[in-house]
């Protein structure tokens, strides 16, 4: 710790999004392979509504948000990957180095790895305390706001679509598509060379969506799939966002030998589904977790190039989180909140 206080909003109760309250708190010094972040963008995503209601990970006393990116003020004696000025984007999870899948360059899934802003201080505050392998480097043409939800709004559904082996000529059909992951990811999709069906239970959402899908589907009554098999070609991938809601409709609406991605949607909720279609359909069905840094660098290097456009639906203060939570819970917003210290 130094002398010096930050302003922070971290998690100390459940509840509404009032219960976000400003803190003032220590500024943290760096350990041995730790980097100080100053804040410059912390993305607002939907985990992030799910844990401040107490619906996933009931964990308290953390700084909330794990979507950052800023610039670094001071580094760890062991740091070698950065120096101070050097403009960052942070991965969702710090991984341990040393278990199996560590070792095998698959820190997605290390045994012991913990997510920022849950049980590590996350970005609601002015500055942050970041493990230098979970950081990668800003290109110059990237904005702060744009970098901060690389590795979550859009590394999530790069990764799910890697996963998929997702092939140019393909159909992609994605549930949540109005949301951070889902509207990025049909651009993803789409710069593979595949076409993206995006269903949506958003009606407002729907206009907005032509821009970033071939077609666009409006939930009716929570089905989709009857709609995709009279309307369209059944996709050969769907991306599920929205898994406790839509996977026994995804499963049907994929094609034969599709396969059907569970991507970022951890609300605890039971599925009733049906094993038979697994095999007399040969369905694969996958789970997806998050981008790995490799996979970061890669969606840094999209925005860069024009690859995906950052949907960002507003930038708020920080000291606005509850609004922003509030509205990310009415679903009203079209991609992402940033908020900015």
């Amino acid at each position: 710790m130094t002398d010096k206080k930050m302003r922070a909003w971290p998690l100390e109760k459940f509840g509404a999004p009032d219960v976000l309250a400003e803190r003032a708190v220590d500024v943290p010094a760096p350990d041995r392979h730790e980097v100080l972040v100053q804040v410059a963008a912390c993305g607002v995503c939907g985990q992030d509504v799910m844990r401040r209601a107490g619906k996933v990970d009931r964990l308290l006393g953390a700084v909330m948000g794990h979507e950052i990116a800023g610039t670094v003020v001071r580094v760890g004696a062991d740091v070698t990957r950065f120096a101070a000025g050097d403009r960052v984007a942070c991965m969702q999870r710090r991984a341990c180095r040393s278990c199996p899948a560590c070792l095998r360059g698959e820190e997605v899934l290390c045994e012991t790895g913990v997510l920022y802003g849950e049980a590590l201080d996350g970005g609601y505050a002015e500055y942050c305390l970041i493990d230098e392998l979970s950081l990668a480097r800003i290109p110059d043409a990237v904005t702060f706001d744009a970098a901060a939800i690389a590795a979550c709004a859009i590394g999530t559904g790069y990764h799910a679509l890697r996963l998929a082996n997702t092939q140019a000529g393909q159909r992609v059909l994605i549930t949540g598509a109005g949301g951070g992951v889902g509207i990025h990811a049909a651009q993803l999709a789409r710069g593979m060379g595949a076409e993206v069906v995006a269903v949506t239970s958003t009606p407002a959402k729907a206009d907005l969506l032509t821009g970033y899908a071939d077609e666009v589907l409006v939930l009716e009554e929570g089905r989709f799939a009857q709609q995709v098999r009279d309307q369209t070609i059944q996709p050969d991938v769907v991306l599920d966002l929205s898994a406790r809601h839509t996977l026994p409709e995804s499963l049907r609406a994929v094609r034969r030998g599709g396969a059907v991605m569970i991507v970022g949607n951890l609300d605890g909720g039971m599925v009733e589904i049906l094993p038979g279609a697994f095999i007399t359909r040969e369905i694969r069905l996958v789970g997806s977790k998050a981008c790995s840094l490799l996979e970061l660098e890669d969606c840094l290097r999209f925005i860069e190039r024009g690859v995906v456009t950052p949907v960002i639906n507003d930038v708020m203060p920080l000291g606005q989180a509850a609004a922003a939570h509030h509205r990310l819970a009415a679903r009203t917003a079209l991609g992402r909140i940033v908020l900015r210290p």
